[in-house]
């Protein structure tokens, strides 16, 4: 999550890392104190729910701030590896759950298009001392309700594993993935499932509290191919300079890409303009694509016959 202490060490994105920070705790104002926590707007844009064909709302997500992806519960995902996601204004993606943990109950899902990276912040608050919030379902959209921890819960996994520091609620069991929230809207711990008891032959279903060193651990071993997918133009370009105007040529234009629905011919089209920016390299124009995401729509300025044009192009994954 940006720059700082993370909800995880790291999370792995290819050849690169993402840092999810957490404030300073030597920073961190006391609760109740004005401007310390993060706005209501913001914590619940952050919560997503998750919906599994078949199954309806099956749990609720939180979006890890700067990244984009979601840290859920596995059990909210169930057998598969597909989920969509509704954000607060109702719209919905497509995830995949890249990164699993049948231990802890824990799930990361990639969205396959669009890129929403304000999310939550990690806590380093003591839950035991302050007032806690969590998310439930009752009528239907994800709602803050009080809670509290009723304290250390002997639980396992289904393979017998034992759950070192998990705690559970006192109260309603909130939904599976629900963020346990100290009193600045920062997560304390993500409700999972687990087995009550020391039989590892039995299961008594439980809903625990996954710790943040937990998630961290979790977040730290995920695969680099656990990212969202590539967005993709679709052309062959060149530096070319007509009339004294510098663009990149298109030399190319690959079937049924975003760039052929969006209207750009080969070889007399010059894309001189993207998102506003100057373009005069090919490299250039990469650039500004893959600052986008599946399913954003990049608007371009086309020189073509001594004639300027509009072109949108939304891009795909890439093939």
């Amino acid at each position: 999550m940006g720059v700082g202490i993370g909800l995880a060490s790291h999370v792995a994105t290819g050849d690169t890392h993402t840092t999810l920070p957490v404030p300073n705790p030597s920073a961190t104002t006391a609760p109740g104190d004005a401007g310390s926590g993060l706005s209501p707007d913001r914590v619940r844009q952050s919560i997503v729910t998750v919906e599994v064909t078949g199954r309806g709302v099956t749990g609720v997500a939180i979006v890890l701030d700067g990244d984009g992806r979601m840290l859920t519960s596995l059990a909210a995902v169930g057998t598969g590896d597909v989920a969509d996601v509704r954000y607060s204004d109702g719209h919905t993606v497509h995830t995949r759950a890249a990164h699993k943990d049948a231990v802890l109950d824990l799930a990361l899902l990639v969205p396959l298009s669009g890129r929403f990276t304000t999310g939550l912040l990690a806590s380093e608050l003591d839950p035991a001392v302050v007032e806690l919030r969590t998310i439930s379902l009752a009528t239907g959209r994800p709602a803050l309700t009080p809670t509290k921890i009723k304290g250390r819960v002997d639980a396992h996994a289904k393979d017998g594993t034992a759950l070192s520091g998990a705690t559970e609620l006192d109260g309603h069991a909130p939904p599976s993935g629900a963020p346990v929230l100290d009193p600045n809207g920062r997560v304390l711990g993500l409700v999972a499932h687990a087995c009550r008891g020391l039989d590892a032959g039995a299961c008594v279903d439980v809903s625990v509290v996954v710790p943040i060193l937990s998630t961290r651990i979790f977040l730290s071993r995920t695969p680099s191919n656990a990212v969202p997918p590539s967005p993709w133009l679709g052309i062959n370009g060149t530096p070319d300079v007509v009339a004294g105007i510098r663009g990149v040529r298109v030399q190319a234009v690959a079937p049924h890409s975003p760039a052929e629905r969006g209207g750009l011919h080969n070889q007399s089209d010059l894309i001189v303009v993207a998102d506003g920016q100057p373009i005069d390299t090919p490299e250039r124009l990469a650039e500004i694509v893959s600052k986008h995401a599946v399913g954003d729509v990049v608007k371009l300025s086309v020189f073509a016959a001594g004639h300027y044009r509009d072109a949108s192009v939304t891009l795909q994954a890439s093939p």
